[in-house]
């Protein structure tokens, strides 16, 4: 694995942090579906698609109702602690990270950017009691807008009047999230009861309506339609790319393949334009480390801030998964910070 720790240590302490999380980081909870971009982009058929469907709502959607219930089914607890543990120690990890660097003129914040619709980050920040935004507002009747993000939190000490900026995540879900459910012209918080298994005994019709009344955009590439949902999708994709055109911004890619085109355009042109924009792109495997250089145009863009970083061997223990990231790099960098203070 070649990257260099103190490089990355020195960015972020000097930069606004982005984080793009994909699919990758909830397995193996949750099962990689790799092609179903392509299949459900390809397939015309009605009654195929309406099959593909069945299984990304199945595989993806229904363990989250487990999550919920906290009856995890034993054959997956394993798999889901594991996750469960690796988002957990990446949260406390940053959240470390922003509180204690250096930089006092920088925000406290990180946006967390992503396309996953599950909802394991948000069970892990509020199990750490780490303070985030997912975009809604209000107890009894919470509704989104794009206006609840980056709202900073300060708390003042009981005894001494002390106030001090507490580390926020912002969670932007660009798919959507089974939190959301649509109303009419807005999306309200829902915990998960708008859906249930039982959705997976419809066929045909039957299930396609259902499943369309989700607020989701579908893994797939199309021409987005003028629904609440999708103009969502295009506003987050906005400040997504109004975030990377910053001076000084930090990107981690985790568990995504940029398979995208929409997301992966608009890195690549921030890229391009935004000499001070660094980006670190995490491989799971080596193997994909070509295809991420011909997909992220190495060696074509106006300025070297793209690094891709992938295993150093193709090994199963050598995998780049959230726990690996977690020990090699943010640990790292913990490590050194605490290091530095006792100089």
């Amino acid at each position: 694995m070649i990257m260099n720790i103190q490089e990355i240590k020195e960015t972020v302490q000097s930069s606004h942090i982005n984080f793009f999380i994909g699919a990758g980081l909830s397995a193996p909870f949750l099962p990689l579906l790799g092609d179903i971009e392509t299949r459900l982009s390809k397939e015309t058929k009605k009654a195929e698609r309406i099959k593909i469907k069945k299984e990304y709502f199945e595989k993806v959607m229904v363990p989250n109702l487990d999550v919920v219930s906290g009856q995890i089914d034993a054959s997956k607890q394993s798999d889901f602690e594991s996750t469960r543990k690796a988002y957990k120690n990446f949260f406390e990890q940053i959240g470390h990270i922003l509180l204690k660097r250096k930089n006092t003129i920088l925000s406290k914040q990180a946006n967390v950017f992503t396309t996953n619709v599950d909802i394991l980050m948000e069970t892990v920040l509020e199990e750490s009691s780490l303070e985030y935004n997912d975009g809604f507002s209000g107890r009894l009747n919470s509704t989104f807008s794009l206006s609840n993000f980056k709202k900073s939190i300060q708390k003042r000490s009981l005894h001494f009047e002390n106030v001090s900026e507490v580390p926020v995540f912002n969670i932007m879900k660009i798919h959507g999230s089974l939190t959301w459910e649509k109303n009419e012209d807005k999306i309200s918080f829902s915990k998960l009861k708008h859906f249930d298994k039982s959705l997976l005994k419809k066929g045909g019709k039957s299930f396609d309506d259902k499943y369309a009344k989700l607020a989701i955009v579908n893994p797939e590439k199309k021409k987005l339609e003028e629904t609440v949902i999708d103009v969502t999708y295009y506003e987050l994709l906005r400040m997504y790319s109004s975030e990377l055109e910053k001076e000084n911004v930090a990107l981690f890619v985790m568990g995504f393949s940029m398979e995208d085109e929409h997301i992966r355009e608009i890195t690549i042109r921030a890229a391009d334009s935004n000499p001070t924009l660094k980006i670190y792109i995490f491989c799971h495997g080596k193997d994909l480390d070509s295809k991420m250089k011909e997909k992220m145009h190495i060696g074509k863009l106006r300025y070297s801030n793209i690094e891709i970083i992938e295993p150093d061997d193709d090994e199963q223990g050598s995998k780049l998964n959230l726990g690996k990231i977690n020990d090699v790099v943010f640990k790292e960098i913990i490590n050194s910070m605490t290091h530095e203070c006792k100089d």
